[in-house]
């Protein structure tokens, strides 16, 4: 590594030789980076505080590929510029370099991108591959160029989704994606809408009708994900897990996390291997409805992501079977049990219901065979392999067999961390890390309510607005983006965008509880201004005309013909509202003139300008077929 001050760099210049090392500070995906207050003074001295070019972007070359970036701060090191590692990783590709190799940096000035053209390097879908990059690229880039691998991490995934910039437009090595509207093309791995999909394939329907249940086998220590296809109709679903003997699995599912594990889950069975039926309750959440806009399914239904974690201690792995079948809760009415209770005696020794007249016979064989464990309450058979097998943790005391133990201690047992940021605390277990990943955690991912993809939820911020709407990171910075308002062109914070609507509402009411509505019977409009017949502009258009006119002759004339072509011909619109009033009456053309007499003689006040105002719109019967 060479010393700072023996490399070839002049105060005054645009370009400058330094020593590159890695800058983390907000993560490795980021193109922003950090060079020394020397280079600010360089361009001062080109440019003026006012024309300073916005963003600063500077091109970086080294042993590998020349990149194209923008600047975070002017805060590093004298002679060192800090690079976050998804770019250092392609200017610097071998270990010697990252560590302190030299780079040139040149400021340089790129035009507005238009359009960029990306291709997908990844063959599992993720979601809304658009989405999820627009996400990234406003939250952390500033600028692409032709050749540049884009990566960044997706909740649910274990590594990053990878893009790969094809082409650009305007045609340059690279553009600036600041403050312009840019359209993104993707190509391969599936276009911008993306289907369900999973880690290990498969597809699990909910069958209620008796069907073989699917046969599945996992390597020891694997995950087997399968995606359970939940119609429109249920609202609940049992999903189980039959292990075949010597073999035993986890069963966890996630409504939004693809790639289930025995921390990232929000439905979980961790049951001993001694227990060979695994199950899991599902009920509908509020996640679904945005599930089901997201991928396209039928309206109602939803995805949930089942995962058979193999037990890692088992040198043959898992085989067994999985089902799923909809949720049915059996009542019984109390004459039922009333019944059952007069005809039953409960056993003091096993605790089961017993026909009463077996009972003594019952009480006296239970007594002498069986026995009822007093740690859990289980009956088991006098001096027999299961009785001599039972078992139960020193620690926690749950039941269980001499085999379980070693699950059991992993599971229940292991102090272990988590990863999020901030989060410097030891859970006692497995299980209380799964509790932490599904609720407060950092990294727990949520359906942003905002930009509505999955992403992992971020720590909890500091403001006090965010904590009372209950915000967390991601969602509070994501919903202060401002965007127009369609109605009245102000700018509104994303997350008071319902309120603002509503204020609009509100408006509309107050404007239609006090507006002058339009003389139509038919119509709700407000009346529009100047118009003679007291009509809105929808219902004045057709009899408009600019013809001379000044005692209103023409225009009645014109009001005569077609309210009476309306009565004997119809205004040809089958859904017409005004049909058997004055649309298509079936009345006879002496019948239906007698009905447009009265209608005419109301707006007789027209022909004289001092007359005109004792026209009593409101109490006028015209009935014009609405538009």
């Amino acid at each position: 590594m060479q010393r700072p001050d023996s490399l070839s760099q002049r105060p005054d210049s645009l370009s400058q030789r330094l020593n590159c090392r890695a800058a983390d500070a907000h993560g490795p995906y980021s193109d922003k980076v950090y060079l020394p207050a020397s280079f600010l003074s360089s361009l001062l001295a080109k440019f003026s505080l006012e024309e300073l070019p916005s963003p600063i972007t500077v091109r970086i070359a080294g042993k590998g590929t020349a990149v194209y970036c923008g600047v975070r701060e002017f805060s590093s090191e004298e002679g060192y510029v800090g690079i976050p590692t998804g770019l250092l990783e392609q200017v610097a590709p071998t270990a010697e370099n990252k560590d302190g190799g030299v780079v040139s940096v040149e400021f340089v000035q790129l035009e507005k991108g238009k359009l960029a053209e990306l291709r997908v390097l990844d063959v599992e879908e993720v979601g809304n591959m658009r989405a999820l990059f627009e996400t990234h690229m406003r939250n952390n880039l500033t600028v692409l160029f032709v050749g540049e691998t884009v990566r960044f991490p997706v909740g649910g995934r274990r590594k990053p989704l990878s893009f790969e910039v094809v082409s650009l437009e305007p045609d340059s090595a690279a553009v600036d994606i600041i403050q312009t509207d840019l359209t993104l093309k993707i190509i391969g791995g599936g276009n911008q809408s993306i289907g369900k999909s999973d880690a290990s394939g498969g597809v699990l329907v909910v069958d209620d009708d008796g069907a073989q249940p699917l046969a599945i086998e996992v390597a020891s220590g694997a995950t087997h994900v399968l995606t359970l296809h939940v119609p429109a109709e249920t609202t609940a679903v049992d999903v189980v897990l039959e292990c075949s003997p010597g073999s035993d699995a986890s069963l966890v599912a996630s409504q939004i996390v693809h790639d289930v594990s025995e921390i990232d889950n929000d439905w979980n069975d961790y049951s001993a291997p001694s227990q060979m039926r695994k199950e899991l309750h599902i009920e509908r959440t509020n996640h679904q409805q945005q599930q089901q806009q997201q991928q396209k399914l039928p309206d109602g239904a939803f995805n949930i992501y089942v995962g058979v974690i193999a037990d890692r201690a088992s040198s043959t792995g898992f085989r067994g079977t999985i089902s799923a079948t909809s949720s049915r809760n059996e009542q019984h009415t109390g004459a039922e049990k009333s019944s059952q209770e007069d005809s039953t005696r409960i056993c003091p020794n096993c605790k089961t219901d017993v026909p009463k007249g077996n009972y003594d016979m019952h009480t006296l064989f239970c007594e002498r065979h069986n026995y009822r464990c007093d740690g859990c309450g289980s009956v088991l058979k006098r001096n027999s392999d299961e009785a001599k097998s039972h078992w139960h943790c020193d620690l926690c005391h749950a039941p269980g067999v001499l085999g379980d133990e070693t699950k059991h201690a992993r599971l229940f047992h292991t102090p272990c961390t988590c990863t999020c940021e901030g989060d410097e605390r030891e859970y006692g277990s497995i299980s209380e890390l799964a509790e932490h990943r599904r609720s407060d955690c950092a990294d727990r991912l949520i359906e942003c309510r905002f930009c509505k993809i999955a992403m992992p939820q971020g720590p909890v911020t500091a403001s006090h607005e965010a904590r009372m709407l209950g915000l967390r990171s991601h969602e509070w910075n994501c919903g202060n983006r401002a965007i127009a308002c369609a109605r009245c062109s102000s700018y509104v914070r994303i997350q008071h965008v319902a309120a603002h609507m509503r204020i609009h509402e509100h408006d509309d009411r107050e404007k239609r509880a006090n507006m002058i509505h339009c003389a139509n019977k038919m119509c709700d409009r407000e009346r529009a201004k100047g118009n003679p017949l007291g009509l809105c502009a929808m219902c004045y258009g057709p009899l408009y005309s600019n013809a001379w006119d000044p005692g209103h002759q023409k225009l009645l004339a014109r009001l005569t013909r077609l309210l009476f072509t309306q009565m004997t011909q119809g205004c040809g619109n089958p859904e017409c509202k005004n049909r058997g009033m004055y649309c298509t009456t079936g009345l006879t053309q002496s019948e239906a003139a007698a009905k447009i007499v009265p209608i005419v003689r109301a707006y007789a006040p027209l022909a004289s300008d001092a007359e005109r105002s004792r026209i009593d719109y409101d109490n006028i019967d015209l009935r014009l077929c609405s538009k």
